[in-house]
């Protein structure tokens, strides 16, 4: 900084000497030619103007002064004397005076603001040259070091440096003469621009949409003005670029990856039904023999019933791959919610042999009718997946030897369907359990699991035009409870 100010003082000097050297040569001039107040006034007005072109206002001001003594000394009456006889003579020096300073200050702000275009004009043209240059690019072409070589190039700098907030990467491309890696590193932590003129060195902080982006920090040449507002505009609008076009790819893949996993599922649901169907027609054709002993028999109707079984699943399986998907439509039919409740408790009881599974009919029949179980507008596939998650996780996630209760109940012209088990969700992840893939803390050392079931017992409610929800979680219970619309039936 004290450099800068000397160089400002010596240049200061450097004009005012030039302009006192030329009003010298003209006042020498005009004295030998004999020349009057007035005309010596109009030619040191003249070479005030044609200094202050390149000047700047002190100097112009140090020879404003100088060209009115001048004029005192050398032309008006006393000659020799600074004194002045005649109260004309001093009313046109301080006019003089007051002219050459109002001029002088005219002519120093025009060519500073024109010095100013002139700079702005260069910096638009080079940012426009670099702009064309960073469009052309590619988004997968695009790379910090090319980038930041761009950026150099076009504004003749001596180096350049990003930090990406992301990656926590450094790129510098140059030859700085001062630690810019640490002064941009510096940047980041403070999350504060700065600008030294000593140094010639600019930080600025990138953010997009909000976010900490990253550090850029330019080291300029000598010559040159600062310009790294502008410079860090364009490199965090390819920041925003860069992350749209990852973001646009990230979604195309995952749709894809959602696409083929659907296939993939789909293929295997028909390539398992095909001997499935050919199981079951083998047993069917065993038991019209005729031939078959008690026991054979009873094996035939294991073998037929799983297979049976098996089918459902791999249905189910093939329904909850398209949970994802927006043209999920349930595939309403009118359902003995009941009898689904009984099947489903009656498979659990096999595969949960150490709880005890019951179903309730909590149902109350109003004055204008009450919920006909036996014919309830649903998806009997789905239904069962989302009553198979929960009473799975009642089961899972209660002791050994309790209770799992499914009921049923009316909330005016909707059916609740609630599984009460001795369980308990922690106050704070009431939020979270339906959120997909998430797990309670609980639940990672209790029992094995993916966190989709209460995703997936969610979607299919929010399908039917229902949801579900947790009802209840105390000490000793929890409860969850799915609703469905139904029309009520007179009595």
């Amino acid at each position: 900084m004290k450099q800068v100010r000397v160089a400002k003082v010596r240049q200061v000097f450097a004009y005012s000497a030039v302009g006192i050297l030329a009003l010298g040569a003209l006042t020498y001039t005009g004295y030998l030619f004999h020349l009057n107040l007035a005309t010596a006034g109009f030619l040191c007005l003249i070479v005030l103007v044609l200094l202050s072109s390149f000047g700047d206002m002190i100097s112009a001001t140090v020879n404003s002064v100088v060209a009115v003594a001048c004029l005192d000394y050398f032309f008006a009456p006393p000659i020799l004397s600074l004194r002045v006889s005649d109260p004309l003579n001093m009313l046109a020096l301080a006019t003089f005076l007051a002219t050459s300073l109002g001029i002088t200050f005219q002519v120093t702000r025009v060519r500073r603001e024109k010095i100013l275009s002139d700079l702005q004009r260069k910096e638009l043209k080079r940012l426009y040259e670099l702009a064309q240059q960073l469009l052309a690019l590619k988004p997968e072409e695009i790379d910090p070091p090319h980038l930041l070589t761009l950026f150099r190039d076009v504004f003749s700098l001596r180096a350049i440096c990003l930090f990406e907030h992301k990656t926590a990467a450094f790129f510098i491309v140059g030859d700085p003469r001062y630690d810019l890696e640490a002064r941009t590193r510096m940047g980041h932590l403070t999350g504060e621009d700065s600008d030294d003129s000593l140094c010639r060195i600019s930080i600025r902080c990138l953010r997009v949409t909000g976010a900490d982006a990253g550090t850029m920090g330019f080291e300029w040449p000598d010559s040159d003005e600062f310009t790294p507002d502008s410079l860090s505009k364009l490199e965090t609008t390819m920041l925003r670029r860069v992350q749209a076009y990852h973001d646009a790819s990230q979604a195309a893949a995952d749709e894809r990856a959602q696409s083929l996993r659907i296939m993939l599922l789909d293929a295997l649901a028909h390539a398992v039904k095909t001997p499935l169907a050919t199981v079951l027609a083998a047993t069917g054709g065993l038991r019209m023999t005729d031939r078959l002993t008690p026991d054979q028999a009873e094996f035939v109707d294991v073998i037929e019933a799983e297979t049976s079984r098996l089918g459902s699943l791999t249905t189910r399986l093939l329904r909850t791959a398209t949970l994802d998907q927006e043209e999920l439509r349930p595939r309403l039919q009118l359902v003995d919610v009941p009898e689904l409740i009984a099947e489903e408790l009656s498979l659990k009881s096999q595969q949960f042999v150490d709880h005890r599974l019951s179903f309730v009919d909590q149902r109350e029949c109003v004055e204008n009718g009450c919920v006909d179980l036996a014919g309830v507008p649903a998806d009997p596939e789905l239904l069962r997946l989302a009553l198979e998650q929960l009473i799975e996780n009642a089961c899972k996630y209660s002791p050994s030897g309790s209770t799992v209760e499914v009921s049923t109940g009316a909330l005016g012209d909707t059916l609740a369907i609630r599984v009460r088990s001795r369980s308990q969700v922690p106050l704070e992840e009431h939020s979270k359990i339906f959120d997909r893939f998430y797990r309670g803390k609980r639940s990672h050392e209790a029992t094995p699991g993916t966190g989709l079931g209460l995703d997936i017992a969610r979607k299919i409610a929010l399908a039917h035009g229902g949801n579900l929800v947790l009802e209840d979680s105390k000490e000793d219970q929890s409860i969850f409870r799915i609703t469905i619309p139904v029309a009520s039936k007179e009595r």
